[in-house]
């Protein structure tokens, strides 16, 4: 009897990380469903795999969007193995300038999101006895981020939700983990770089690797967690970032000679 071909659902998967991660499940013989709200750049890439892609308009900020979008996936390829909780914004403003609207615009995609289709995706799993999560964190969920408050915070609560996912449901046969990038050279990155919105000197110098993340090196660890390979790894917070997070952050200066 073959096996049946694993299916994963990503969102915010028309660009970016998203992308990344969904051509990497596509080459590995998964079924992919991309959700974004942009569905016409989704239903552009997913042309590009007949038959294995599935494009579907998804606001992560809709509970009846995030439902409808995982019938329909469930419908057209019968189960769900992974869930990718990609889909997030950022809105950039100090803090004692930061409006209310901002702050939650930016915690109701990248937190209510994550909430919403990590429940979606448990109705399904939970009869599967069977599933793995993914929820995109960042370094920024432990550290102080100027200028990025409500990004900083919605991470931190993924990790929190993360880990008291994967113990509620470890005994159900779901795995949840999260993965934590450091700064990514992504499509957007670049542009703001190339705008000279972005300088990239400073976050060079601060990741002790001296570069930016190519999306795909986040995909594979994407990937790694939703794989059989992953079977006891739960509740775990992978950090992806060159060693971003392990860096004590003052550069050390050996001391001068006796003497001199």
């Amino acid at each position: 009897m073959t096996a049946e071909v694993r299916t994963v659902l990503i969102t915010g998967a028309a660009r970016g990380i998203g992308w990344a991660t969904a051509k990497l499940f596509c080459g590995n013989g998964w079924n992919v469903t991309i959700g974004d709200v942009d569905i016409v750049e989704a239903r552009m890439r997913a042309s590009a795999y007949p038959g294995r892609m599935l494009a579907l308009h998804l606001d992560v900020t809709d509970r009846a969007s995030v439902e409808a979008a995982f019938a329909t996936s469930l419908a057209r390829w019968g189960r769900l193995d992974a869930l990718v909780n990609n889909a997030g914004i950022q809105r950039h403003a100090p803090l004692a300038e930061l409006s209310f609207e901002n702050w939650l615009a930016v915690l109701d995609i990248n937190l209510n999101g994550c909430f919403h289709c990590l429940k979606a995706a448990a109705g399904i799993m939970l009869r599967q006895g069977s599933g793995a999560i993914v929820n995109l964190a960042s370094v920024a969920a432990t550290r102080g981020a100027p200028g990025r408050a409500p990004y900083a915070a919605s991470k931190a609560a993924i990790v929190s939700l993360t880990k008291t996912a994967a113990v509620e449901w470890a005994e159900l046969g779901l795995r949840v983990n999260a993965v934590a990038p450091g700064y990514v050279e992504t499509d957007l990155v670049r542009n703001v770089i190339a705008e000279g919105r972005l300088d990239v000197q400073p976050i060079l110098d601060r990741t002790p690797a001296r570069r930016l993340a190519d999306p795909a090196e986040i995909a594979h660890a994407i990937y790694f967690l939703c794989s059989p390979e992953a079977s006891y790894v739960n509740g775990h917070v992978f950090h992806v970032d060159g060693g971003f997070e392990a860096d004590y952050g003052v550069p050390f200066f050996p001391p001068k000679p006796v003497g001199t």
